[in-house]
């Protein structure tokens, strides 16, 4: 079986219950579709357990790992600077404090390495969203879409799986029927409507619910 999760926001213990409801099995494919940090208690938690998972497991990057790592590194520019503003107040030190003394490098090495897209014979899976506009978009003109894009129109024939901005329950299980399917429902949020971890079954089109577990 292939499923894809997105927006784990440091919400360990209900990535965990979430993985535990699916039964994830060595054969499975796993696609996590980015921002595994911040806002919830544990970033470091979720990490470990990716970087440990017993089944086959593609991750792409995120907005908020992008920006970890342009921070952490020299290469942060002015195009950046308002995005880094962003993120300062939207759960950093929250996804910083969790790893304590931990030296975080050998995280910071592995989400290098993740790709901002992937691409399946059924499906393109992303963290933001892709601007078809462009003569590339899935170039480094399009970086800026897949991590951060949001609500631009989209009518091609392969179904687009994402993230990145939280909708209602109700609104993603109507959206389960169109191309593009969007798989965020705010876990760190408390709202009514949000506060759960979503899997999103590839092969039989069930979608996989976990309610917010790191209240508890």
């Amino acid at each position: 079986m292939r499923y894809a999760i997105a927006d784990i926001h440091g919400c360990c213990k209900t990535f965990r219950g979430l993985l535990d409801k699916m039964q994830i099995r060595e054969t499975d494919h796993l696609y996590l579709l980015g921002d595994y940090i911040d806002r919830g208690p544990d970033s470091k938690g979720v990490l470990d357990t990716m970087m440990n998972l017993n089944c086959r497991m593609v991750a792409l990057r995120g907005n908020h790992e992008d920006l970890w790592l342009k921070t952490a590194g020299a290469g942060m520019d002015r195009r950046h600077f308002f995005h880094y503003n962003y993120w300062m107040e939207d759960g950093i030190l929250a996804g910083l404090n969790s790893f304590g003394k931990t030296d975080p490098r050998p995280y910071l090495d592995f989400l290098s390495t993740l790709p901002l897209y992937t691409e399946l014979d059924d499906y393109l899976l992303v963290h933001g969203e892709f601007d078809f506009s462009l003569a590339d978009p899935f170039g480094v003109m399009g970086e800026e879409s897949m991590l951060w894009g949001r609500g631009k129109t989209y009518s091609g024939k392969k179904r687009v799986i994402c993230g990145h901005t939280p909708l209602k329950l109700d609104k993603i299980i109507t959206g389960l029927q169109t191309n593009r399917i969007n798989i965020d429902n705010g876990c760190c949020y408390r709202q009514e409507g949000y506060g759960h971890l979503l899997a999103y079954g590839l092969d039989n089109g069930r979608l996989y619910i976990q309610e917010n577990m790191d209240d508890d």
